[in-house]
């Protein structure tokens, strides 16, 4: 009886019965589902986020032949912070890193995405006209009002001179994160970081900021 409905249903040996497998992904979809390089189009499960072509993926078949993508396996060495090339800009002319260093690395948990960079000025620094800004690794989702917008903390340092404590600001469904000041003790003005300010940057100044959000 039971081959009978199997063989109904057009089930193939292969998924008979409930199973899982690796497969690696070839394209992803845009209706919740991957196709595998083997041509399985799987569903994807609701924790399987933000998927990519070359995961290695757990799929699993139901007794009729239906696939669901549970999930990527990871790899490396585990750390589940991924190092990626950030951008810096500015809003006017474009600042040069030179012989600075930029390092930036996120991680993710579901559609929660916590991101760190760090940049350290070198003696071929230029720094541009404008704000400050740095590319994220991914879009921030769309808030309900244009005005709201996601925030983290930033620290900037006149090595050797100051530290002044700021605020990194993500605007609604951008991917550039930017950094403000107050002017005074109370907030009454902000400043957004430049060339002069916090403070006027040079060699050996560093900067810091964290900031978590939710990816669109």
């Amino acid at each position: 009886m039971r081959r009978r409905i199997l063989d109904a249903a057009g089930a193939t040996p292969s998924v008979r019965g409930s199973d899982w497998r690796l497969s690696t992904v070839d394209t992803v979809g845009s209706d919740g589902t991957v196709t595998t390089t083997d041509g399985i189009v799987a569903r994807r499960s609701e924790s399987y986020l933000h998927p990519l072509a070359g995961d290695l993926a757990v799929i699993t078949a139901s007794g009729i032949g239906s696939w669901l993508a549970l999930c990527r396996l990871g790899s490396g060495t585990g750390s589940t912070w991924t190092s990626y090339p950030a951008a810096w800009s500015t809003s006017g002319t474009a600042p040069a890193l030179g012989n600075g260093t930029l390092s930036a690395s996120y991680t993710l948990r579901g559609d929660e995405c916590h991101v760190s960079i760090r940049q350290v000025m070198g003696t071929t620094t230029t720094y541009g006209t404008g704000q400050f800004r740095w590319s994220l690794p991914f879009t921030a989702t769309t808030l309900p009002n244009s005005l709201m917008f996601w925030t983290g903390s930033a620290l900037a340092g006149d090595a050797g001179t100051a530290y002044y404590p700021g605020v990194a600001r993500l605007l609604s469904g951008s991917n550039l994160v930017m950094c403000i000041n107050p002017a005074t003790a109370t907030g009454s003005s902000t400043t957004e970081w430049n060339a002069s300010r916090p403070h006027t940057w040079g060699s050996g100044d560093y900067l810091g900021l964290d900031l978590t959000y939710q990816i669109a």
